[in-house]
């Protein structure tokens, strides 16, 4: 199988991930509400900022030892396996007592749920640093499996609950974690071979990974925070209840809709990059402007007029208060695909610290514009702060694009016929 098509298997598979996520979505939103959805998306998002935090940039460091410093599979797979049984305790122990310390803010847990959640938080931390081995080794189909066992899995077991009539937060919580347990469970036998506790553990391997992975990390951290502190904060300037919370996350549920396309497509944009220079570079990262704005200000349009039958026909007349956020969450999808194109484009280019600074600023001012507009204007403030967010990264991306790789605006915005021809041709199967 080329690398291409690999790619495109493994887009599609986190698409249809994606779209499991959703189904399940709409399940846990039907059936427990508002004010239930929001405590469980506060959770998870709580989440994945500590497990981001915590990984230290460590998965991406073992992709970049295992392809390019060429260190054994074993001697990277056994020392992950340590450093994962003293991280992932750590892990649990700390949100369980988070959890159930500060019901003010998670709201009344019960032990057992509490537990159970944070062992399936540990997981994911093991998930993202098991997970690179499989793609420092272009394992496309085992990747696959890896991405659709959490939501199968959480579908499965939250539609069992719902039909004994006992889902509930907790039991959405439950099931959420059993699929992250169950995919690092089927990570774990996938890397059996290459475990070998009898090894030592080699500390220099580590450091080493450290050095490189913090590098990385301020980016990843920075990334999870620009998209996380928005729910954060609303629910700690909102704390009498869990609605806010509850419909800001369907509205940003409708939006990460219309991702599904642009994440497909990715390989086919960026899969030449990393050997392409100057002009061809630049002509290929115009082509990927036009084609993610043209298809962010199609979809922005389309949620703004059809935004409040989506949300009844998914999730109920309880959520279409959420169209307030649509309103301003919509344009910022003509800023999103612009973020992503200018990210890629510097982060193959060695640029990962002028995407940080970018980041950083994108995190200042989201979070600044949410304590000030969420007081007087509710989800609708938290929603103006991710237009400012999303406005202020595209535009930085851009211009850094433009001074560095001599990116032309006037050829970035309007769809060419050759773009569409491009795709086409890029998914038409070859001949042997």
């Amino acid at each position: 199988m080329s690398l291409l098509r690999k790619g495109i298997l493994v887009s599609g598979g986190q698409v249809l991930a994606v779209a499991l996520n959703m189904v399940a979505g709409i399940l846990f939103a039907r059936t427990l509400g508002p004010d239930g959805m929001g405590q469980i998306e506060l959770l998870r998002y709580v989440a994945t900022v500590t497990v981001t935090v915590v990984a230290m940039g460590l998965g991406p460091a073992i992709v970049y030892f295992l392809n390019n410093r060429r260190v054994p599979v074993t001697a990277i797979v056994s020392n992950s396996a340590w450093v994962i049984s003293v991280l992932g305790p750590i892990v649990a122990t700390g949100m369980t007592a988070a959890i159930l310390l500060m019901p003010h803010y998670f709201g009344a847990v019960p032990a057992a749920v509490a537990v159970v959640f944070s062992l399936g938080t540990a997981a994911v931390l093991a998930m993202g640093l098991w997970r690179q081995t499989l793609v420092a080794q272009l394992a496309a189909n085992r990747m696959v499996a890896v991405d659709l066992t959490p939501p199968a899995t959480t579908l499965a077991v939250g539609s069992a609950l719902a039909v004994a009539g006992l889902l509930s937060p907790g039991g959405a919580l439950v099931a959420g974690a059993v699929g992250s347990m169950a995919s690092a469970g089927l990570l774990l036998r996938f890397l059996w071979p290459h475990v070998d506790l009898a090894r030592p553990f080699d500390w220099r391997l580590l450091w080493q990974l450290l050095k490189y992975g913090v590098q990385l990390a301020a980016g990843n951290v920075l990334n999870v925070l620009s998209m996380s502190v928005t729910v954060v904060l609303l629910r700690y300037l909102v704390l009498e209840r869990f609605e806010e919370v509850g419909l800001y996350t369907r509205a940003v549920a409708i939006c990460g809709l219309v991702t599904l396309v642009p994440v497909a497509i990715a390989p086919l944009l960026y899969a030449r990059w990393s050997g392409l220079g100057g002009e061809a570079r630049t002509r290929q990262v115009e082509m990927a402007l036009r084609l993610n704005v043209g298809y962010g200000v199609v979809t922005a349009a389309g949620i703004i007029l059809f935004g409040r039958y989506v949300i009844w026909l998914l999730y109920g007349a309880k959520f279409i208060p959420a169209e307030a956020a649509l309103v301003f969450l919509a344009p910022a999808l003509f800023f999103t695909p612009i973020t992503g194109v200018c990210t890629n484009l510097l982060n193959s280019d060695g640029r990962a610290r002028t995407t940080a600074c970018i980041l950083a600023g994108t995190v200042v001012i989201v979070s600044a514009v949410t304590c000030l507009a969420v007081p007087a204007m509710g989800i609708r403030g938290a929603a103006l702060a991710t237009l400012c967010g999303n406005g202020f990264a595209g535009a930085a991306g851009m211009a850094v694009c433009v001074r560095l790789y001599g990116v032309k605006l006037q050829r970035c915005f309007l769809l060419l016929p050759q773009d569409v021809s491009y795709i086409v041709h890029s998914l038409r199967p070859r001949q042997p």
